[in-house]
């Protein structure tokens, strides 16, 4: 993602294209944490409520490290909606209820963003004078949309993995608590996915088989982005 921006062209059209990568991708992670957040509090639990997380504030959600991944591996986070499951009317349905609403708020920002991004791209073609603001303006409008897309497929296709603290495990935990998989996860889930993350993005630059996680990353977002070219009827990456 680094890489990307420092490429964009000059100056300016780096500080437009950075802009857009941090507008899509921190705007993504605070969305997903505040379906978290809202669906706790639709099931019951005001714990986010009372801690004045359900807003869309970024420096209620900022977090330095979430943000760095995003710029250096395209992947990062937001600081996590607190939620206390004791306060579900329904605990076993809440707690998946709020776990996948989360990657659902990505994937349906991922098919709006697509279809402004096509809006975007028929508008402009209609443009015979181009000045430097309208070449900034879609410059920065084409990629704030291209890259809402990108990270919020990526983000739901993370998210989903099984792996803890990860939502995927939160909806096996919800109906296992106690099983071996779960408690194998809750010791060593974190350490396993940031292992998977370092070996894809340091050693799969090297070693193309060791790029695990990218290689999944990649063929969610093919097979998600092949169903909305057909539902949009457009081809956008």
């Amino acid at each position: 993602m680094l890489s990307l921006i420092l490429n964009s062209g000059t100056f300016s059209e780096i500080l437009s294209t950075a802009l857009a990568v941090l507008i899509a991708a921190f705007g993504a992670i605070m969305l997903h944490e505040c379906a978290h957040g809202y669906v706790a509090y639709k099931c019951g639990d005001n714990t986010a409520k009372l801690q004045g997380r359900l807003t869309l504030n970024p420096a209620k959600h900022f977090d330095m490290v979430g943000l760095l991944m995003i710029l250096l591996a395209g992947i990062g986070w937001a600081k996590p909606v607190p939620i206390n499951p004791n306060n579900f009317r329904h605990r076993k349905r809440d707690i998946v209820l709020v776990s996948i609403s989360g990657v659902i708020t990505n994937v349906i920002l991922a098919f709006l963003c697509f279809g402004l991004l096509n809006v975007v791209q028929s508008i402009f073609a209609q443009v015979t004078i181009w000045s430097g603001f309208t070449v900034w303006l879609y410059q920065f409008l084409y990629y704030l949309f291209l890259f809402a897309v990108i990270v919020n497929i990526t983000l739901a296709a993370f998210n989903i993995l099984p792996l803890y603290p990860l939502d995927g495990y939160r909806v096996i935990e919800a109906f296992a608590p106690n099983s071996a998989f779960c408690r194998f996860m809750r010791r060593y889930g974190t350490y396993i996915l940031l292992g998977l993350i370092l070996v894809s993005y340091v050693l799969g630059r090297y070693i193309w088989f060791l790029d695990i996680f990218g290689m999944y990353i990649n063929l969610v977002r093919n097979w998600m982005l092949g169903i909305m070219t057909k539902i949009w009827g457009v081809v956008i990456i």
